[in-house]
């Protein structure tokens, strides 16, 4: 008889509806998630576009005895990027960061080299404009950074040139660039796809500051994330509130919390940003991961995608439409009805009728 009574109670157990089938399918975020990936034209314009300046560097009769080699770095490097932007109907370019190592040495002033390189380009690109570390140059096909580092030892230990400072940096492109490999196959390939989730969040939430951004996030995705969870919506959601609870004492005190760059121990990639900025961006992960959590919670998918849409702008897909089951969809000759074949005139035709 006990049995019975536990096979019964398993019965009603099985036959509770799951929340994964309630919630907004994985397959919109899916969806969602091609529909902000770079198109094949993005890709082979920005291809192009480094192609020909890293040529242009290297053959350059005045920079070509400085350089030594170049290669690609950042967003578009590590496969983290999203679409660019459309402004005014028009889609932007994309944005590409360019490494070139020059011959430069740490005995080199920092201001020298920027400069160096900037005069270079402006020589082949207009427009061009120096940075702290970097020369962005626009072209018709993509907007890039060229970054100036130095390897003295020939043992790929780099530094970047930092002109405000004066002062060369430790730093490490390719690491970051295995780091985001490795992580993703260690999160069974769905670390890049949230890191996108969450640069397309920000760009369509942003704050008065324009940090934390790029490789913050991914570092931010990678130490909060969970490894197990399979639905987008629901690690999304979990990725924010998970950060914001790991940083709640930091903002509570009024401090900007320590982000090791997982590529250089002991450097703090948050290092350099206000607490405005940082109280801003966590004040909106907060309140979104409220609304987030709602969506999911949600069985009326009209009414969740309201709410997805508010996390992620419009081109996060709607739910598909519904078959119609009004009177349009219903209005069937009943079966006792006949319609003739030919006109019909009435019986008592009143005078004047034609």
């Amino acid at each position: 008889m006990s049995n019975i009574l536990v096979v019964n109670t398993n019965i009603g157990y099985f036959n509770e509806p799951k929340k994964e089938f309630r919630m907004t399918p994985n397959a919109r975020f899916t969806e969602f998630l091609t529909d902000i990936e770079p198109s094949s034209t993005t890709k082979t314009n920005a291809s192009s576009a480094h192609t020909k300046l890293r040529a242009t560097l290297r053959g350059d009769e005045t920079f070509g005895p400085l350089h030594r080699h170049t290669f690609l770095s950042g967003s578009y490097k590590r496969d983290t990027a999203i679409r660019p932007r459309i402004k005014n109907g028009n889609g932007q370019r994309p944005d590409v960061d360019i490494i070139v190592v020059t011959n430069h040495g740490l005995y080199d002033d920092p201001v020298d080299v920027v400069d160096a390189i900037h005069a270079a380009l402006n020589r082949h690109y207009t427009p061009t404009n120096r940075q702290a570390r970097s020369v962005s140059v626009s072209s018709t096909l993509a907007d890039m950074d060229v970054v100036p580092l130095i390897d003295p030892d020939d043992t790929a230990t780099y530094y970047i040139a930092d002109r405000l400072q004066r002062e060369w940096l430790r730093t490490n492109p390719p690491g970051h660039t295995q780091w985001t490999t490795d992580t993703n196959t260690a999160m069974s390939g769905r670390f890049k796809p949230l890191v996108k989730l969450f640069k397309w969040w920000r760009r369509e939430n942003p704050t008065l500051a324009k940090r934390p951004k790029g490789f913050i996030l991914e570092v931010l995705a990678a130490e909060c994330m969970n490894s197990t969870e399979t639905h987008y919506g629901e690690l999304f959601v979990q990725l924010l509130e998970s950060v914001v609870d790991r940083f709640a004492f930091d903002v509570m005190i009024g401090a900007v919390p320590t982000l090791e760059d997982p590529s250089m121990p002991g450097n703090n990639i948050l290092s350099g940003l206000s607490f405005a900025a940082f109280e801003g961006f966590y004040n909106k992960m907060k309140t979104h991961a409220a609304i987030g959590r709602a969506a999911l919670e949600l069985d009326d998918q009209d009414k969740a995608t309201e709410k997805w849409r508010q996390l992620f702008g419009e081109r996060f897909p709607k739910p598909p439409l519904k078959k119609s089951t009004g009177l349009l969809g219903t209005a069937v000759a009943s079966p006792g009805l006949v319609f003739p074949d030919h006109p019909v005139r009435p019986a008592n035709k009143p005078a004047g009728f034609a």
